[in-house]
């Protein structure tokens, strides 16, 4: 049925002794979905995708890959999907066209994808080239193109941006736009959150190895009302704001201080501070990013940057 899940976990679990790295996790990837799985190192989103890909046996809870939930629908559904964990494996003395042939007769497919691959992710120049000679960002892609091999129809991808410089970066989020054009359903992992916002439909949000909010990226960023405020005294517009009844949280940026809110009524607002004798030189709504949205979900736990580092 075309309206089944590609990716469906029903509470699944793993504990390593007393760690729960993976605790109740419960989403849904739907086909054609760019699906961010979003976390700091060490959130569980490895440890979910080993268990999506039968390398690590659940401690509890379940899954189902195009809607198979056995083993041995896992082991046909795993032919529909190619997967690449962060760091690729390949021989480096061997060239870039080499390393995928001993790929292809890995995954048990032919050789006739080759070309068409090192096609999709720009190294058709640099096939013949050793892969010990490519920069990171040309290793990364070819382990793209041996993720291919296969034609598959769900594409996974542990940390597929990690480490890489902002040209590297864009490469590999514009394979992740062809692939997604061609009609591939992608789930990828992730502690980059302006990759992430750039690159997904949707996202799950996990922290400690729980989901703690799944929905469109539109929805996630946009379920928060902010304003901007600018003002000359941020002290005492931080104080005031203690008292303020729809103001539920304050963050000093370089823009302005920023103002978590109950409603809309940024006029409201407005009157507030003047009849406290606070005249805003700017007041707007200000747009939530998924870097806000993460720095809320996990509030005291980390602080407020761009890449999640454990």
């Amino acid at each position: 049925m075309s309206d089944t899940p590609v990716i469906q976990t029903f509470e699944l679990s793993k504990r390593f002794r007393e760690v729960r790295a993976v605790d109740r996790v419960s989403i849904a990837v739907k086909r054609g979905q760019v699906f961010g799985f979003l976390g700091p190192n060490g959130s569980g989103k490895t440890t979910t995708i080993g268990m999506l890909m039968g390398i690590i046996t659940p401690t509890a809870g379940s899954f189902a890959l195009f809607g198979a939930s056995d083993p041995k629908g896992h082991l046909a559904a795993r032919a529909r999907v190619g997967a690449t964990l962060e760091t690729p494996n390949f021989y480096p003395y061997m060239s870039g066209r080499d390393n995928l042939r001993v790929a292809a007769t890995i995954k048990g497919v032919g050789n006739d994808r080759i070309d068409e691959c090192l096609e999709i992710v720009g190294l058709a120049g640099r096939g013949r080239h050793r892969f010990r000679t490519y920069s990171l960002g040309m290793k990364q892609r070819l382990a793209l193109a041996a993720t291919m091999l296969n034609d598959p129809e769900l594409v996974i991808l542990d940390e597929p941006a990690n480490g890489l410089d902002p040209q590297g970066m864009k490469e590999v989020r514009d394979i992740i736009r062809i692939l997604a054009d061609r009609g591939k359903t992608i789930f990828l992992s992730s502690h980059l959150l302006w990759e992430v916002e750039r690159m997904c439909t949707h996202v799950a949000i996990v922290r400690k190895g729980q989901v703690m909010k799944v929905g469109t990226v539109a929805e996630i960023v946009s379920e928060q009302v902010r304003a901007l405020v600018r003002v000359e005294d941020a002290g005492a517009l931080e104080a005031a704001l203690a008292d303020y009844p729809d103001a539920t949280g304050v963050q000093t940026t370089d823009e302005g201080t920023v103002i978590s809110l109950r409603s809309d009524d940024l006029a409201g607002l407005n009157r507030y501070l003047a009849a406290r004798g606070i005249y805003a030189s700017h007041l707007s709504r200000h747009q939530q990013t998924l870097e806000d949205a993460f720095i809320e979900l996990t509030r005291g736990d980390y602080g407020s940057m761009t890449e999640i580092a454990s």
